[in-house]
């Protein structure tokens, strides 16, 4: 039996960052399995090339992953795969599909939906799929019934030892390098993506990761994660890795074990992350820098507390201001993330967050992003029910809608000009001038984007 297993097609081709973890990691279950596995990352390939390969490689199941953004060039892909390989079996899975699987019914001719965390379900699957058996009460499993409506659906529990999932089967892509990928800017090149735990601590308005993880953190041992490095060190020569957890440190002795691991075997790996300014302290960022962390980046949204309160933060600027102190403090690079149009957004509060930023001194400030209404947030569906948007927005346009209650998007768009150029000038020099003027021309041109790799690692 054959497995095909694509990423969401992108909008715009650009050399991705790392190799889509999610379905290199549903691709060891198949091939581990013992089923031939393919994989395709469509950060590489238009949409054309990716039917191409599928054709001539002729499968029998075909797994896609459905993200919000691009859904449209999900759903286009669906389409043409399906006029050229009519009697495949085509299932989605992702966040989107996930959240909407009569949607992908409507919009696709998917067979199912793999609902929420994958691996047990898709697993069950193939193997009744191999031993030609009903499909019908796989937990997890959204199957298309009469009028695409969903089938007798049961949920699937979460994972309860992730350490039992194996390590991702890179070697499914062909002519797999990590060299191929762009990395992270604060890392040496090639880097490696783990992902070493699935949920969050925290539930901001402004995200969906407990609507798709639950409320539950749950996270991989130390010594699975020192494994991975290993492996990754030595079948793949990388020499740095990006934690792509929402929250790496929210178990600190969990953390200070792989340090201590690194420390000890003395790899000369560079390392950074993500988490929320609540979890560092002196002693544990002491231990990190020692063990090749570079940098951690925050989640700082806005530096107006009235902000953070309104999008259910638990942080204050007093929090941030500490954090951040801490981090400079034991060498490691503080990358703060920013947001505009969050409920109560004034130019005032743009203005706090600029003033915050002359404190805190982030070594880069990330997006300046404009807040998107994502299926699966509470600030979705708050607009929901402020009769703002429906669920059937997904069904009747590809694109992904901006907070637009307060403020039109011409004046959000100048709230966040404000923004940028207030960084810039904080932090003043030639650098800081040049890299807004970029980004400035970033947002008014996205196409753009797929120049960013002949950016100067010291503009980024």
């Amino acid at each position: 039996m054959k497995v095909l297993l694509i990423s969401n097609p992108p909008s715009r081709l650009q050399k991705p960052d790392f190799p889509p973890v999610g379905i290199a990691s549903l691709g060891a279950i198949s091939h581990y399995a013992g089923y031939d596995t393919l994989l395709i990352d469509s950060g590489f390939s238009t949409i054309s090339d990716v039917v191409r390969q599928a054709y001539y490689y002729s499968p029998d199941i075909i797994g896609i992953t459905c993200w919000t953004i691009d859904r449209g060039r999900v759903w286009e892909l669906c389409h043409e795969l399906k006029k050229k390989l009519p009697s495949v079996f085509l299932v989605l899975g992702g966040p989107h599909a996930s959240l909407y699987p009569v949607h992908v019914f409507l919009k696709t001719y998917a067979e199912a939906v793999v609902v929420g965390e994958g691996e047990q379900t898709f697993q069950e699957l193939l193997t009744a799929w191999k031993e030609n058996r009903d499909l019908k009460g796989i937990p997890g499993l959204a199957l298309r019934g009469p009028e695409n409506a969903v089938l007798d659906f049961t949920a699937r529990e979460l994972i309860s030892n992730l350490d039992d999932l194996p390590f991702p089967f890179y070697q499914g892509f062909p002519h797999f390098s990590f060299s191929r990928y762009a990395g992270f800017p604060t890392l040496p090149c090639p880097t490696a993506a783990i992902i070493s735990s699935r949920g969050c601590v925290f539930d901001c308005t402004y995200c969906g990761s407990t609507q798709f993880w639950g409320q539950k953190w749950r996270y991989r041992s130390a010594n699975n994660i020192i494994k991975e490095m290993k492996w990754l060190s030595e079948a793949h020569q990388v020499r740095s890795i990006y934690f792509f957890d929402d929250n790496f440190l929210v178990n600190h002795q969990r953390v200070s074990t792989i340090c201590e691991e690194i420390i000890r075997q003395r790899w000369n790996v560079s390392w950074s992350c993500c988490s929320h300014v609540k979890m560092v302290n002196r002693e544990l960022l002491e231990l990190m820098h020692r063990s090749g962390c570079v940098s951690i980046d925050f989640g700082v949204e806005s530096g107006s507390d009235i902000i953070l309160k309104n999008i259910n933060k638990k942080q204050t600027r007093t929090d941030i201001e500490r954090a951040f102190e801490l981090v400079h403090k034991a060498g490691i690079k503080p990358r703060a993330y920013l947001m505009v149009g969050n409920k109560g957004e004034t130019i005032a509060t743009i203005d706090e967050t600029i003033d915050m930023t002359g404190t805190i001194k982030p070594h880069s400030s990330i997006g300046a992003s404009l807040l998107w209404l994502l299926p699966g947030t509470r600030v979705f569906s708050e607009a929901c029910a402020n009769g703002f948007i429906g669920h059937d927005y997904w069904l009747r346009s590809d694109d992904v809608p901006y907070n637009l209650q307060e403020y039109s998007y011409k004046e959000m768009c100048a709230l966040r000009q404000r923004l940028m150029r207030g960084i810039a000038r904080q932090k003043g020099g030639l650098v800081p001038l040049l890299n807004f003027h970029l980004k400035e021309i970033y947002y008014r041109y996205p196409f753009l984007s797929y120049m960013r790799s002949l950016v100067p690692g010291w503009l980024k």
